[in-house]
């Protein structure tokens, strides 16, 4: 069964705001380590079915920089790797 989450980057201003919004966002397990590797290790582990939608990421690719194109980079893998799993980047 798909879940869509729709995830408003306007106000993420460092790698610890976007990560306190996933939290808030995605059903994460408790145990979640609030960085790149382990939003990896989560989506292949929980994220079937899953259509994240990322919007206003212009803003948050312009202050975060390489870790935003490192999300996208992970994103993209992780949605190649698992045929349920969507994640949208929007401006």
């Amino acid at each position: 069964m798909e879940q869509v989450f729709y995830i408003d980057l306007m106000e993420v201003y460092s790698k610890e705001d976007l990560q306190e919004l996933l939290v808030k966002e995605l059903p994460l397990p408790d145990y979640y380590g609030r960085n790149l590797d382990a939003l990896n290790d989560v989506l292949r582990e929980y994220g079937e079915g899953w259509n994240i939608v990322f919007y206003n990421s212009k803003f948050a690719e312009l202050r975060l920089g390489k870790y935003f194109e490192a999300l996208r980079r992970l994103a993209g893998e992780a949605c190649e790797d698992m045929p349920t799993l969507n994640i949208r980047f929007f401006p």
